[in-house]
């Protein structure tokens, strides 16, 4: 009977490990971006953020205490954005399910990217052809303050997007890509999946510079869906 019970421990015990993962998905001079999952009673001791974005990709419960405060429990939810700015914490799952999340660290103040050129200066680009105005179907903000603005982005299947552009960089973070083409404003067809020898698997995360105005055709039966973090 010890036997079964000491393997029954080990099994839960290895499981556990198993469950708690930390991947840097890309890194460069404007931003960090990692992925994090962890499994039901995993741990993570003190750890601080400076400038950091958090995009829960499923729902968890978490424990969070502050040093020299008391523990605050949270359900978090998927898609739930928050920004943390010079915190320090620890965090416990409390929960029966897996928390998974990217950890995004911006590492330059606002306004330090400049355009590569007079002539392709996004400011000069129409303010009608903005996202979230040309295109509002497809493009919901949902987190932004002075340093960021978080895109939730769809094509849905068979969709031919509005034309429209992004004025800042951007992090995307890519959950499903099937059958696209991307065309600039002229029709010039900028990007084909088709053409992808060995297209990224979803989900991936991409650095985008400021895009001028282009439109998405979904050819795929299923939605595009990304994540588009803009660095003001």
């Amino acid at each position: 009977m010890k036997v079964v019970i000491s393997l029954l421990v080990f099994l839960v015990s290895a499981h556990l490990a198993v469950a708690q993962e930390e991947k840097v998905l890309l890194e460069n001079e404007w931003v960090r971006v990692v992925y994090v999952k962890d499994g039901p009673g995993n741990k993570r001791p003190d750890h601080s953020h400076r400038d950091t974005f958090v995009y829960p990709l499923t729902d968890f419960q978490v424990r969070v205490t502050r040093p020299g405060d008391k523990p605050t429990d949270i359900d978090v939810r998927a898609g739930q954005a928050a920004w943390f700015a010079n915190v320090t914490h620890s965090e416990e799952n409390i929960g029966k399910t897996a928390g998974e999340r990217l950890i995004i660290d911006i590492k330059k103040p606002a306004g330090s990217w400049k355009p590569v050129s007079p002539g392709d200066d996004p400011a000069k680009w129409p303010e009608s052809l903005e996202a979230v105005t040309a295109a509002p179907e497809n493009h919901e903000i949902v987190f932004e303050n002075e340093r960021i603005r978080v895109l939730d982005v769809t094509v849905a299947p068979g969709e031919n997007e509005p034309l429209h552009m992004h004025r800042m960089p951007s992090l995307l973070y890519i959950i499903a890509e099937d059958d696209i083409q991307d065309f600039d404003a002229s029709g010039k067809l900028l990007y084909d999946t088709r053409s992808q020898k060995a297209p990224p698997k979803t989900p991936y995360a991409e650095w985008m510079p400021p895009q001028a105005p282009h439109r998405v055709v979904n050819r795929s039966k299923n939605a595009l869906r990304l994540v588009r973090v803009e660095v003001k």
